[in-house]
């Protein structure tokens, strides 16, 4: 989550994210739809952008901010 506080403010109110919290009833629900969607379960830590698996690791700033503007 660091990552994304880190670099959302240069997205203003283009980018929304949420933390799945798996310690959480609604967190391991959210795992589920998600491993039923990609049929795989992610990494821990991930980050999936549009329902896809973009990175399976924290990366850098840099390399965050131009995967968003991809998909932006």
């Amino acid at each position: 989550m660091e990552a994304l506080d880190e670099v959302s403010p240069i997205f203003k109110d283009q980018l929304t994210y949420s933390m799945m919290d798996i310690s959480r009833p609604e967190g391991l629900e959210r795992l589920k739809q998600v491993r039923k969607k990609l049929d795989r379960k992610p990494n821990v830590p991930s980050i999936l952008m549009n329902e896809q698996i973009v990175f399976d690791f924290i990366p850098d700033s840099d390399t965050l901010i131009e995967a968003i503007r991809q998909r932006l």
